[in-house]
């Protein structure tokens, strides 16, 4: 039987080991801090089906078995909010590149009359074209933490928290494990999920540095009025800021806000600046009309999105004996269930049928890539 390390215990790194471990390897996962405490739990919590990238809508569907039978499988409650999202611009031509000739049922262009007779209280909105996926929604993070960390030790994995992955052991081209802070721990395989600090651990000859992470803020605000519960989560890509109810009178609101600024990963902290929250404010104001320009901020926190330049993921074998799953760009929540499942059709087989993996192989990163996802908030 393998004998498996997983450097991580965010989301990424407990769905590959609870999946494995689920097949019946012998898996160690380890943190040097505690569970889903990087970037996992600073999001908003949301699920996703429409991307602009087909790769991350195959990734999306992948997911949306687990998340069906999550609650019942960890037996833990997500309180997953099934209000899918409504995309917004003034552009005809926005809405069919985010559509690219997708033709998914779940998908449904609508104008702005369309629009206000679904939801009436959208009548503020100003916006010509939007495209509504009735799929996804929200969840709470903290409780898929939770829940991972019983499920993967329910099925045998073990949890090592407070122990720093320092450096690959390399023998003959084969990696064999890694030095730890509490020495060295060997694995014939060894998985690399640790987030924004995966460049620490995977390196690549012939291709300049594949990573970058973004900073990026959400805050909570009472709304104008009750939010009705099916209210779809709004983005708006022209000003490219998003709102979506958190409770009847309180909604959650965030975005780049046509920024994209790359942060070093190295000695992060998630600062929160009252000039973006003045700007979001204005922006979800003049975007949605469900908040004023003085809304009561009840909660504001800052975080991470761990990515890579063209803003899809790397799953790959790297080199014998060490595979990284990382650089989700702000989707590794949702797209964490697929993850867990290539990572184990790799591990085991050393392919897998789900899907063409080799998008994700950093090999594309040997030339210059464009950016093929539009639509991380």
């Amino acid at each position: 039987m393998s004998n498996i390390i997983i450097i991580g215990a965010g989301v990424i790194g407990l769905s590959c080991g609870y999946h494995l471990a689920q097949k019946g390897l012998n898996v160690l996962i380890l943190d040097k801090n505690e569970p889903g405490s990087g970037q996992s739990t600073k999001t908003g919590g949301g699920i996703r089906f429409l991307h602009g990238s087909k790769h991350n809508r195959i990734l999306s569907s992948l997911s949306e078995h687990f998340w069906k039978k999550f609650s019942h499988e960890f037996n833990t409650d997500l309180n997953y909010n099934e209000i899918g999202h409504l995309f917004l611009s003034t552009k005809s031509e926005k809405i069919n590149q985010l559509i690219n000739g997708d033709d998914d049922r779940n998908f449904k262009i609508l104008n702005l009359k369309e629009i206000n007779s679904i939801w009436p209280h959208l009548n503020s909105l100003s916006f010509n074209h939007g495209v509504y996926c009735k799929s996804g929604g929200y969840l709470n993070q903290h409780q898929v933490i939770k829940g991972l960390v019983k499920g993967f030790q329910k099925v045998g994995g073990r949890l090592l928290v407070g122990v720093k992955a320092e450096s690959l052991i390399v023998s003959n081209g084969k990696v064999k494990g890694i030095n730890s802070s509490i020495g060295p721990l060997t694995a014939d395989i060894s998985i690399n999920c640790s987030g924004a600090d995966v460049g620490d651990l995977t390196k690549y000859d012939n291709i300049k540095e594949p990573f970058k992470s973004r900073h990026h803020e959400l805050i909570i605000v009472n709304s104008n009025q009750p939010i009705p519960k099916k209210t779809p989560w709004l983005i708006d890509l022209d000003r490219q800021v998003h709102l979506r109810s958190d409770g009847i009178e309180k909604v959650l609101i965030g975005g780049f806000l046509g920024n994209n600024d790359v942060v070093g990963s190295k000695n992060y902290t998630p600062l929160i600046s009252t000039q973006w929250r003045n700007n979001v404010i204005l922006a979800a104001h003049e975007a949605f009309g469900l908040t004023s320009l003085n809304a009561n901020v009840i909660e504001h926190w800052g975080g991470l999105y761990p990515g890579t330049k063209d803003y899809l993921p790397i799953i790959e074998t790297t080199q014998p004996g060490l595979l990284t799953a990382a650089g989700f760009s702000g989707t590794g929540l949702m797209h964490a269930p697929a993850a867990g499942i290539i990572i184990s059709d790799l591990v085991r087989f050393g392919r897998t049928n789900k899907l063409d993996v080799s998008v994700f192989d950093s090999k594309r990163f040997a030339e210059d890539v464009i950016i093929a996802e539009s639509t991380g908030f």
